[in-house]
């Protein structure tokens, strides 16, 4: 497919140039990860880098630079020379998008690249190279996983849905039950909702241009719907490569998903400090485990002073209505307490999660 008044070569072209060299890429990191000796370092704090990420990032610029050399260069591991906003096409590179992952010894992880035109992304080939997947897409002619046609779940409910994200951040969020995934690399988690894997995938804190660039694209050829947090679309020419967060899933769980987050931005936008209020929509290292060794929710209430706070009247005269196993059960006795609050302004009940306090990194130790 090329643009009317597009130079460039057809984006079919462009695939057959970035796919191979995408694979090799994936090739070089599974290297690195069956010898388990990578080289770890902090780029900035809780942002780590390895020197596989640096090996497979000069790999992909040396490689398809040459075979591209008037195109533009945007990736996580190379500092940012503007040239996206001078050439007709970009790459945007994601060396290993779950450097984390990749780290933990955990196959969530993949190389991600996109060439973008015009702000938007035409052309993507993402690849896991420890499950051997192949996702690539171009614009206007659908996504693949492994040369093979893909699409989105049909699914119509939240409840019970293949969710990839944190679960503790969506029981903080008191969404309903969902089968809750934990995978680090943000442009395989929209893979796997764009190849119906998975039913969708959330997440509350800014993503980078590389993070989606060649995920998102492959969402929307496959069918699925891929919006920012407010419901925009995104575009790669901006000033900042900072995204506000994402939201993918099918056409019919979409509205739903949109409906709750858009409720929380209206409540955030009416903060004075939102960073402050709304600091349990961001991600906790000790969301990143999804198999807590103990769950403990304990669900109580007391008369508030302000029932805008959290200081109580009179801490003897607390209600502790029990502790329970799971969110579901704790939420269910939440609710049948609500007509306390009905009859008191000033009566309110909680749910504390105390497992994440008692031992805040799931490791069995207390403290």
């Amino acid at each position: 497919m090329r643009e009317a008044n597009d130079s460039c070569v057809p984006f079919a072209e462009d695939l057959a140039v970035l796919e191979p060299a995408v694979r090799v890429a994936g090739e070089i990191a599974r290297a690195a990860f069956k010898t388990g000796d990578a080289k770890v370092w902090d780029k900035v704090e809780n942002h780590p880098v390895t020197d596989a990420d640096i090996a497979v990032n000069n790999y992909l610029a040396k490689t398809l630079r040459t075979l591209r050399p008037d195109y533009g260069w945007l990736s996580e591991e190379t500092k940012d020379d503007n040239s996206r906003h001078a050439c007709p096409r970009t790459f945007v590179v994601d060396p290993i998008d779950g450097t984390r992952a990749f780290i933990e010894r955990s196959p969530n992880f993949a190389v991600s690249v996109a060439i973008i035109q015009e702000g938007v992304s035409v052309v993507a080939a993402l690849y896991n190279p420890l499950t051997n997947e192949m996702f690539t897409a171009v614009k206007g002619g659908g996504a693949k996983l492994n040369e093979k046609p893909i699409k989105p779940s049909s699914r119509t409910e939240l409840e019970g849905c293949h969710m990839v994200g944190y679960p503790r951040k969506f029981r903080r969020l008191a969404w309903p039950e969902m089968n809750v995934t934990v995978a680090n690399s943000m442009a395989y988690r929209i893979a796997l909702v764009a190849c119906g894997k998975a039913d969708a995938t959330v997440s509350f804190t800014p993503k980078s241009d590389w993070d989606l660039a060649a995920a998102e694209l492959i969402a929307r050829e496959a069918g699925a719907h891929i919006t920012d947090l407010r419901g925009n679309s995104f575009r790669y020419d901006a000033k900042s490569t900072s995204e506000l967060g994402v939201i993918c899933a099918g056409t019919k769980l979409m509205p739903l998903i949109s409906k709750r987050v858009k409720t929380l931005m209206e409540e955030a936008a009416k903060s004075d400090n939102p960073s402050r209020d709304f600091a349990y929509m961001g991600t906790r290292m000790t969301d990143r485990t999804s198999n807590p060794n103990q769950l403990l929710h304990i669900v109580f209430g007391g008369e508030l002073v302000d029932p805008m706070k959290t200081e109580f009247i009179d801490l003897t005269k607390m209600h502790f209505v029990g502790a329970y196993e799971n969110f579901e059960k704790a939420h269910a006795a939440w609710k049948s307490s609500a007509q306390r609050t009905v009859d008191n302004a000033h009566m309110r009940y909680f749910i504390l999660h105390a497992h994440e306090l008692i031992d805040p990194d799931s490791d069995g130790f207390i403290g």
